[in-house]
């Protein structure tokens, strides 16, 4: 049963590290929907981020726009998927940090930190598991 207990404590640190990201990801996201201004992007690619933990590509769209008269290009934070090339997408653009826009209508970090704490639970319930039958 140690290894039930060693598997639950890595398991849980994972979840942990997860959630701690889901929640900072979240925080940035409100703060763009409070501060940031509403303009529509042009999808100008899509770039392939590689995933550490499963292998293979996630895919990010890159997005032109412009604000206040300047043109900007940014990868979006808050959606994950191929999108058509020339798509126009709805932004959210924080004046103080231009170059990280948002999808304005999209709200996957949120689902992604619900996910991220119920994980956390499963693997706390794992780790208190193995330490009730650790001698057994």
């Amino acid at each position: 049963m140690v290894v039930m207990l060693v598997f639950g404590v890595v398991l849980t640190a994972m979840t942990a590290w997860f959630v701690v990201v889901s929640v900072r990801e979240v925080l940035w996201l409100r703060g763009v929907r409070r501060t940031g201004r509403r303009i529509t992007g042009e999808v100008v690619d899509n770039e392939a981020r590689n995933r550490s933990y499963y292998g293979g590509y996630l895919l990010y769209p890159v997005v032109r726009y412009e604000l206040d008269g300047k043109q900007y290009r940014g990868t979006v934070r808050n959606w994950q998927g191929k999108i058509e090339l020339g798509s126009g997408l709805p932004l959210l653009v924080d004046p103080e940090d231009p170059y990280s826009p948002a999808v304005a209508d999209r709200d996957s970090l949120g689902r992604g930190l619900a996910i991220s704490l119920f994980m956390l639970a499963v693997a706390l319930l794992l780790t208190y598991w193995g330490w009730q039958y650790r001698n057994r």
